[in-house]
């Protein structure tokens, strides 16, 4: 009874994610509702129940009405309905509305336009994941500790005045017999109520405790590097017990574990892992290892200079719950891997990705075709949660515009990592969430519930984006995200052309935000 309390008491500290990243709470998706271009930021809040801040842009457009609406992935009750979002303070096409999310688990904020071009909607795909414990701050705590103080002496002081005086006829004195009468009816309350307190200390110890165990932790993982030479490969395993007994009904039981869904693709792979060489991040493999039981995953180790490597793992639930597993590995020496290609190189994926070097001296990347990749970042600084711009064009060695092809179904991919490893996010133009994730809300509107088939649905369409592969051409890529504290940042960027994928690293240092203003109206 105590840990299904604690569950339901969850809203003492929750952090919501979206997406495969670390710490990077806030949700950013870049898309169209039906004929509409827009752009939604869902700012979650810090519990659950709690209250998130949605504001939609309308690109080019000025709608009649724009509604949003928030539903748990599995909810079997109907649909609440959708809140209408006012315009926001500065104008820019921001509109704004604050939406409660009752539950934990994935959920969806579906976004609704109607104007002049017709009606349209999209999924906006969220998870929420109790994760840390908000502290009692040091001033209200020591507020109620002397309210505490001041009400304990106060029912101590009245039970002895009580036992002493309460009789008494006006003007006559209290016997000797009354007074440690008093006396010991003050002790007594004073034990009694110190049993209570002591009493309430448990309880709530307890109901912390279980909190605590309810509260969503990523998977536990480890990485290694196994055999020698040309054969030597990249070994990654969940060893989350949670995970690795999934099959087990009987364990979760006595553990109070939930049964998790199986994987999905997202992109075309089940498992999307990155390394960064630490701390110089001097060095990253987008890898896509391959798996036989969803726990041991393997993929051959990449040219890597040797060195320690944070490790970021990516996967989707087919519930649509995305997450980051994070460990890391110790590449060694090796001479037979010094360089990219040749004889002695691992044959790797024509998906997968390495980047040597470190990043570009200024706004402009060559590439190891001849060509350039320019963010155009503009002059303004970057500041903590403010929209940053992620924009980036493409040439080829000529200076002319390059054709980007799809890698892996998206015109590019992003990596932000901050230089402490706090902060990771794997980013794409459709901004933070998860493609497949927006997929398995898609194919639970049709109706489809059944265990296995929502991930077959997804790989067949990812199937079939690869087939349309030929049909994306473009020369810029951007990509919707806002930074979410200061610091010294990474960015890689990653496109494809001429059959090559290609990466592109930029640094970028990142302020406290200081005063409001315009590009902010839909940020704060």
């Amino acid at each position: 009874m105590s840990r299904r309390i604690g569950r339901i008491a969850a809203v003492a500290g929750i952090t919501l994610l979206c997406s495969a990243h670390v710490g990077s709470p806030d949700v950013w998706y870049e898309g169209a509702a039906g004929p509409y271009h827009v752009v939604v930021y869902v700012q979650m809040p810090g519990v659950v129940p709690g209250i998130a801040d949605i504001s939609i842009q309308v690109v080019g457009a000025v709608p009649d009405q724009v509604t949003a609406m928030v539903n748990l992935f599995n909810a079997s009750a109907g649909s609440p309905p959708p809140d209408v979002a006012k315009p926001a303070p500065g104008g820019g096409g921001w509109y704004r509305a604050p939406l409660w999310i009752m539950a934990p688990g994935s959920n969806s904020v579906t976004v609704a336009v109607k104007g002049s071009k017709g009606a349209g909607s999209v999924v906006v795909p969220v998870t929420a994941v109790a994760n840390r414990r908000l502290p009692l701050e040091r001033s209200l705590g020591g507020i109620l500790a002397g309210l505490g103080v001041f009400l304990f002496a106060g029912l101590v002081t009245i039970t002895g005045a009580a036992v002493r005086e309460s009789v008494l006829r006006p003007g006559e004195s209290p016997t000797r017999r009354r007074i440690w009468g008093a006396r010991g009816a003050m002790v007594g309350s004073a034990a009694f109520v110190g049993l209570l307190l002591l009493g309430g200390k448990v309880w709530w110890d307890a109901e912390d405790q279980a909190f605590q165990d309810a509260m969503d932790r990523p998977f536990s993982s480890a990485a290694s590097i196994a055999g020698a030479g040309q054969s030597r490969a990249l070994q990654f395993e969940i060893t989350d017990s949670a995970w690795v007994m999934r099959g087990d009904s009987m364990w979760l039981r006595e553990h109070d574990k939930n049964t998790w869904s199986p994987l999905v693709t997202d992109h075309a792979k089940l498992m999307h892992l990155f390394l960064v060489r630490d701390p110089d991040m001097g060095a990253l493999a987008h890898l896509h290892p391959t798996t036989k039981d969803s726990v041991h995953w393997t993929n051959p180790l990449p040219p890597l200079p040797p060195g320690r490597y944070r490790v970021f793992g990516d996967i989707v639930h087919e519930s649509g719950f995305a997450r980051t597993m994070v460990t890391t590995v110790d590449v060694p020496e090796n001479s037979d891997f010094s360089r990219p290609t040749g004889g002695n190189a691992p044959t790797l994926s024509q998906d997968d990705a390495v980047y040597l070097g470190g990043a570009a001296p200024g706004d402009t990347a060559k590439l190891a075709d001849g060509g350039t990749v320019v963010w155009e970042r503009g002059t303004e600084p970057l500041m903590a949660g403010t929209p940053a711009p992620l924009r980036f064009s493409i040439r080829e060695a000529g200076g002319a515009p390059a054709v980007l092809e799809p890698y892996l179904g998206m015109a590019g991919h992003a990596v932000v990592l901050r230089d402490d490893g706090t902060v990771f996010i794997h980013l794409h133009p459709m901004g933070t969430v998860s493609a497949a994730s927006q997929a398995t809300f898609a194919i639970r509107q049709q109706g489809d519930t059944v265990t296995g088939e929502i991930g077959r649905r997804i790989a067949a369409d990812d199937s079939a984006m690869a087939g349309m592969a030929h049909t994306i051409a473009i020369s810029t890529v951007s990509f919707p995200y806002a930074f979410p504290r200061p610091g010294r940042y990474r960015i890689w960027v990653q496109v494809r052309t001429q059959g090559n994928v290609e990466t592109a690293a930029f640094e970028a240092e990142v302020r406290e935000r200081g005063g409001k203003g315009a590009s902010e109206q839909g940020t704060t």
